[in-house]
């Protein structure tokens, strides 16, 4: 009998903190699904370097620092004089290729420059044209912010999951059926916010390398595409934290002092 009361709290009472460690996971989920969607949109550090995919002119020069990045939201623009980024919501190609590329685009180039440095502008503006506005068509067509979704749905989770464990702690016998609500409630947010996440993380994967494979295959592409790995490993981590945090709510939320134990202490 003393072996089993033992067991028994081992098994109801965790040691210390080790019962809060999920809440643990919270942090880094907003986090990875944060710099996730803010991609490209600034030139903070490292804020560049994450992105869904690069483009570059198929130009056969492996030394030229010419690309453009996107990401769900963000466009960078690269080169020889450094980076640009900025959002691209409702913002025209001439608009940002001006902005990502104002040597070329922006308003100090004038007709006093060489006919060869006109020349070379033209070329490289063409260029950059072809990579902004297949930047843009990418952007709103194929990669789409599911991503999005999942951090609204998972940011409600949480609040619902508050309410869910004020009402099983106020006594949830005394209302079922509301508390049953709650539970579907918190229940559908934080796993449909695991199951957008990992749809995102699948979805920019595959469409990536696909375009990544297809570019680099074909000897015609005027533009080559590769797929950013930052980007790609930030969602699945974050989809993998969301997925054991909506597991381990029944243990948050249905951890209670131990019937048993009370049963064998009114024995002993």
């Amino acid at each position: 009998m003393t072996l089993l009361k033992n067991l028994a709290k081992l098994y109801f009472t965790p040691y210390g903190m080790l019962r809060y460690a999920p809440y643990l996971l919270i942090v880094p989920i907003i986090v990875f699904q944060a710099l996730s969607l803010t991609g490209c949109v600034s030139t903070s550090p490292g804020v560049p370097n994450i992105y869904i995919v690069s483009l570059r002119p198929n130009n056969n020069a492996t030394d030229d620092p010419l690309q453009v990045r996107i990401g769900y939201f963000g466009i960078c623009g690269i080169d020889e004089e450094g980076k640009r980024c900025q959002s691209a919501s409702g913002r025209s190609v001439e608009t940002l290729r001006a902005d990502l590329f104002p040597e070329v685009f922006g308003p100090n180039n004038n007709n006093n420059s060489s006919s060869s440095s006109n020349t070379t502008a033209s070329a490289n503006g063409d260029e950059i044209t072809d990579l902004v506005s297949t930047a843009i068509d990418l952007q709103s067509r194929i990669f789409i912010s599911v991503l999005a979704g999942a951090a609204v749905l998972f940011l409600l989770g949480i609040a619902a999951l508050v309410l869910y464990k004020r009402d099983v702690s106020t006594g949830w016998d005394e209302h079922p059926r509301r508390s049953a609500i709650i539970r579907r409630v918190t229940y559908g947010m934080l796993f449909g916010s695991a199951g957008l996440a990992f749809a995102a993380a699948l979805a920019t994967s595959e469409s990536a390398g696909a375009l990544e494979y297809t570019t680099s295959d074909t000897a015609h592409a005027t533009v080559l595409i590769h797929a950013g790995r930052t980007l790609q490993v930030l969602q699945w981590v974050a989809f993998g934290f969301e997925t054991l945090f909506a597991l381990a709510v029944p243990f948050l939320v249905a951890y209670r002092a131990p019937p048993v134990a009370e049963e064998w202490k009114g024995e002993a």
